[in-house]
């Protein structure tokens, strides 16, 4: 009876790897394409470092993302300039806030990073740059000039606006390609391991 049962259990192991494979396959591939899309988002308005202030426009009411972009392992002018943002038809000033769960998109060279969030309706905007950092921007701006001395290269930095998604999007994508990566990985060592054909 015991091997019986134990044949039987085998036979459940061997059939694993046709589960583990196709599944693993699956999440990866669901990860990846839900992460390029993050990462591809439309950029609505750019403006160089260096220029301090620029007008956009939104066709949509909504949440957006104001974003630091640059050189990938360049120091960074985080904690030395906050934002203020107006619109152009009221005059009145709208409100921002630090993303606290701060999102990073890195390619090739360039890198860039979400350092507030704002809701507004649609219309026109001036964007201007502040010597009013955030108190989060300001510790990361000093434990940045601990880590190194080398002078800020603002002519390698920009700001963009981005509509803005929710972290727990690019969260749930990463473990998707975590989790597909392991299943994959696992149903090929236990595909060896019983000497199952795949």
């Amino acid at each position: 009876m015991e091997y019986i049962e134990h044949m039987e259990y085998m036979q459940y192991i061997e059939y694993l790897p046709y589960l583990l494979i196709p599944l693993g396959l699956f999440l990866l591939y669901n990860g990846i394409k839900y992460t390029l899309r993050f990462a591809k988002s439309k950029m609505l308005f750019e403006m160089p470092y260096v220029n301090k202030e620029g007008n956009f426009q939104l066709d949509e009411s909504g949440t957006y993302g104001i974003w630091l972009s640059g050189k990938m392992f360049t120091k960074a002018p985080i904690g030395e300039f906050g934002f203020a943002i107006v619109n152009e038809q009221t005059g009145k000033r709208i409100s921002i806030m630090p993303s606290i769960m701060r999102t990073r998109v890195n390619g090739f060279t360039n890198s860039r990073i979400e350092l507030y969030t704002f809701s507004a309706n649609a219309g026109s905007y001036t964007l201007s740059l502040t010597n009013d950092p955030s108190l989060l921007d300001t510790v990361s701006g000093a434990l940045g000039k601990v880590v190194s001395k080398k002078a800020v290269d603002y002519t390698q930095f920009s700001i963009q606006i981005y509509k803005n998604k929710p972290t727990i999007l690019l969260f749930l994508c990463t473990w998707l390609i975590m989790l597909g990566f392991f299943s994959f990985v696992g149903g090929i060592i236990l595909a060896v391991l019983t000497g199952t054909k795949i």
